[in-house]
């Protein structure tokens, strides 16, 4: 079974909680971080849940582990962008859910949709 990384912001917005609420990957075993925001609310139904301090070596060991990654949202300096690098220095895919251009937790999409990441409309998506 593929292993799926999905994180988001410490501030979720109420468009992050309806996403995050809405995703139903079952044909992935899916890992979080242990933080609040977004990653709290994905833990709900994560198979694994990764915690730490040292979020320098929490992502690069989600890297390791998961073979892709799902971000829903992240504002401007969102440690998130710091998890796509570490998966795109793997070659491994990074998928990121869009949001408003001028919404604060929409930054890091839109950044990383605008640098060659793809763009989540569907969960199907991920299995295509």
């Amino acid at each position: 079974m593929r292993k799926i990384a999905i994180v988001g912001s410490r501030k979720m917005s109420s468009y992050g909680k309806e996403v995050i609420n809405k995703l139903k990957v079952t044909d992935f075993e899916v890992v979080t971080i242990g933080t609040r925001g977004c990653n709290t609310e994905i833990a709900k139904f994560a198979n694994k849940v990764f915690s730490g301090e040292n979020f320098e070596k929490l992502n690069e060991e989600i890297a390791k582990y998961a073979d892709m990654l799902v971000i829903i949202e992240g504002g401007k300096n969102s440690g998130t962008i710091l998890l796509a690098e570490k998966f795109v220095e793997k070659n491994k895919e990074v998928w990121v859910v869009p949001g408003r251009i001028f919404d604060e937790g929409s930054y890091v999409a839109n950044f990383l949709i605008k640098n060659g990441a793809n763009i989540l409309v569907d969960v199907e998506d991920l299995t295509a």
